[in-house]
Protein backbone atom coordinates (compact mmCIF):
# COMPACT_ATOMS: atom_id res chain seq x y z
CA UNK A 1 0.00 0.00 0.00
CA UNK A 2 1.56 3.49 -1.02
CA UNK A 3 -0.16 6.85 -0.27
CA UNK A 4 2.03 8.13 -4.05
CA UNK A 5 -1.13 8.12 -6.15
CA UNK A 6 -2.96 10.22 -3.22
CA UNK A 7 -0.27 12.52 -3.35
CA UNK A 8 0.57 12.81 -6.74
CA UNK A 9 -3.56 13.26 -7.77
CA UNK A 10 -4.61 16.98 -8.34
CA UNK A 11 -6.04 18.59 -5.41
CA UNK A 12 -10.15 17.72 -6.63
CA UNK A 13 -9.17 14.45 -6.63
CA UNK A 14 -8.00 14.62 -3.17
CA UNK A 15 -10.51 16.30 -1.99
CA UNK A 16 -13.12 13.69 -3.32
CA UNK A 17 -11.30 11.09 -1.66
CA UNK A 18 -11.02 12.40 1.84
CA UNK A 19 -14.62 13.25 1.69
CA UNK A 20 -15.17 9.39 0.59
CA UNK A 21 -13.38 8.40 3.17
CA UNK A 22 -15.45 10.54 6.02
CA UNK A 23 -19.03 9.04 4.59
CA UNK A 24 -17.32 5.73 5.17
CA UNK A 25 -16.00 7.03 8.72
CA UNK A 26 -19.83 8.05 9.98
CA UNK A 27 -21.67 5.38 8.32
CA UNK A 28 -21.75 3.23 10.75
CA UNK A 29 -22.83 5.64 13.31
CA UNK A 30 -25.82 7.02 11.80
CA UNK A 31 -27.09 3.52 11.06
CA UNK A 32 -25.85 1.80 13.57
CA UNK A 33 -24.43 3.13 16.72
CA UNK A 34 -26.50 6.54 17.05
CA UNK A 35 -30.11 6.58 18.37
CA UNK A 36 -32.23 8.00 14.91
CA UNK A 37 -33.50 11.29 15.89
CA UNK A 38 -30.60 12.43 18.46
CA UNK A 39 -29.25 15.75 18.73
CA UNK A 40 -25.99 13.43 17.84
CA UNK A 41 -27.70 11.69 14.93
CA UNK A 42 -29.04 14.78 13.23
CA UNK A 43 -25.43 16.82 14.03
CA UNK A 44 -23.21 13.87 12.76
CA UNK A 45 -26.20 13.31 9.74
CA UNK A 46 -25.49 17.02 8.54
CA UNK A 47 -21.50 16.33 8.45
CA UNK A 48 -22.66 13.03 6.54
CA UNK A 49 -24.36 15.05 4.03
CA UNK A 50 -21.86 17.44 3.57
CA UNK A 51 -19.18 15.19 3.31
CA UNK A 52 -21.57 13.19 0.88
CA UNK A 53 -22.39 16.33 -1.20
CA UNK A 54 -18.41 17.32 -1.66
CA UNK A 55 -18.18 13.47 -2.82
CA UNK A 56 -20.96 14.04 -5.40
CA UNK A 57 -19.58 17.52 -6.47
CA UNK A 58 -15.95 16.81 -6.93
CA UNK A 59 -17.19 13.39 -8.87
CA UNK A 60 -17.85 16.46 -12.09
CA UNK A 61 -14.05 17.49 -11.96
CA UNK A 62 -12.90 14.03 -12.29
CA UNK A 63 -13.22 12.81 -15.92
CA UNK A 64 -13.17 9.44 -17.69
CA UNK A 65 -11.84 8.43 -20.72
CA UNK A 66 -13.75 5.13 -20.93
CA UNK A 67 -15.98 3.82 -24.04
CA UNK A 68 -18.77 4.46 -22.41
CA UNK A 69 -18.29 8.00 -21.63
CA UNK A 70 -19.48 11.04 -23.11
CA UNK A 71 -17.33 14.19 -22.82
CA UNK A 72 -15.78 12.70 -20.14
CA UNK A 73 -18.79 11.57 -18.06
CA UNK A 74 -19.28 8.27 -17.20
CA UNK A 75 -22.54 6.48 -16.12
CA UNK A 76 -21.47 6.48 -12.56
CA UNK A 77 -21.84 10.94 -12.72
CA UNK A 78 -25.49 9.85 -13.46
CA UNK A 79 -24.88 8.29 -9.43
CA UNK A 80 -23.82 11.96 -8.58
CA UNK A 81 -26.44 13.42 -9.98
CA UNK A 82 -28.77 11.07 -8.16
CA UNK A 83 -26.80 11.84 -4.76
CA UNK A 84 -27.32 15.44 -5.21
CA UNK A 85 -30.93 15.20 -5.35
CA UNK A 86 -31.11 12.57 -2.96
CA UNK A 87 -29.37 15.22 -0.01
CA UNK A 88 -32.12 17.65 -0.51
CA UNK A 89 -34.59 15.11 -0.39
CA UNK A 90 -33.23 13.41 2.90
CA UNK A 91 -33.38 17.11 4.39
CA UNK A 92 -36.62 17.55 3.19
CA UNK A 93 -38.11 14.13 4.37
CA UNK A 94 -36.65 14.52 7.81
CA UNK A 95 -38.23 17.98 8.47
CA UNK A 96 -41.09 16.84 7.47
CA UNK A 97 -41.20 13.73 9.45
CA UNK A 98 -41.51 11.17 6.81
CA UNK A 99 -38.93 9.50 8.54
CA UNK A 100 -39.65 6.04 6.50
CA UNK A 101 -38.91 7.97 3.45
CA UNK A 102 -35.75 10.00 4.86
CA UNK A 103 -34.20 6.02 5.82
CA UNK A 104 -34.92 4.60 2.39
CA UNK A 105 -33.28 7.37 0.96
CA UNK A 106 -30.56 7.28 2.82
CA UNK A 107 -30.17 3.87 2.49
CA UNK A 108 -30.38 4.03 -1.45
CA UNK A 109 -28.04 6.82 -1.12
CA UNK A 110 -25.45 4.47 0.53
CA UNK A 111 -25.63 1.64 -1.50
CA UNK A 112 -25.10 4.06 -4.59
CA UNK A 113 -22.29 5.63 -2.86
CA UNK A 114 -20.51 1.73 -2.20
CA UNK A 115 -21.18 0.46 -5.49
CA UNK A 116 -19.56 3.57 -6.90
CA UNK A 117 -16.81 3.60 -4.65
CA UNK A 118 -15.98 -0.36 -5.80
CA UNK A 119 -15.09 0.67 -8.82
CA UNK A 120 -12.63 2.75 -7.49
CA UNK A 121 -10.65 -0.19 -6.80
CA UNK A 122 -9.94 -1.13 -10.28
CA UNK A 123 -5.97 -1.63 -10.81
CA UNK A 124 -5.89 1.44 -13.15
CA UNK A 125 -7.95 3.84 -10.54
CA UNK A 126 -6.11 6.19 -8.22
CA UNK A 127 -7.92 3.80 -5.26
CA UNK A 128 -6.56 0.25 -6.67
CA UNK A 129 -2.86 1.90 -7.13
CA UNK A 130 -2.84 2.77 -3.83
CA UNK A 131 -3.84 -0.40 -2.47
CA UNK A 132 -1.93 -2.50 -4.44
CA UNK A 133 1.01 -0.15 -4.12
CA UNK A 134 1.61 0.81 -7.28
CA UNK A 135 2.78 4.45 -8.34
Amino acid sequence: MTLAPFVAAPAHIQTHILAAMMVLVLTPFQFFVLRKGSPEHRMLGYFWLFAMGVVALTSFFIRSNLALSFKGFSPIHLLSVLSVFSIGSAILLARAGKIAAHRKTLIMLTVSFLIAGAFTFAPHRIMGRMLLGLS
